[in-house]
């Protein structure tokens, strides 16, 4: 988790509590598994990557008006490194919703844990 490939939200302070909430509960049924470790899947992985590219936020106008910045890969979007670039496309909310109903099923859906 972080700042790329989430919901990125100005209420950053909201984004920490539902990061910290969704490893807090990743980190509780392992525990309660015994498990020693717990990792994402290749497959998982790569699926993910697809879903931010394909769903990625990405003004490209405004952000070749921009000054350059870390928002915009120093005045070259579109190579893939700026911020805006790699955000869940479909905003926080519809991306906290996902996280949420991901924990709710409790299939732990693209983890390793053992």
């Amino acid at each position: 988790m972080g700042l790329t490939q989430n919901g990125l939200t100005a209420n950053f302070p909201h984004m920490l509590l539902e990061q910290s909430e969704h490893v807090t509960e990743i980190i509780r049924s392992a525990m309660e598994r015994q498990a020693q470790r717990v990792e994402p899947t290749a497959e998982a992985e790569a699926d993910w990557v697809r879903t931010i590219r394909e769903k990625a936020m990405l003004n490209r106008e405004f952000l070749l008006d921009c000054t350059p910045g870390y928002y915009n890969n120093e005045g070259r979007p579109g190579e893939g490194n700026g911020i805006a670039e790699q955000q869940y496309g479909g905003g926080p909310i519809e991306f906290y919703e996902l996280v949420r109903r991901w924990r709710a099923d409790r299939a732990w859906r693209g983890l390793d844990v053992a």
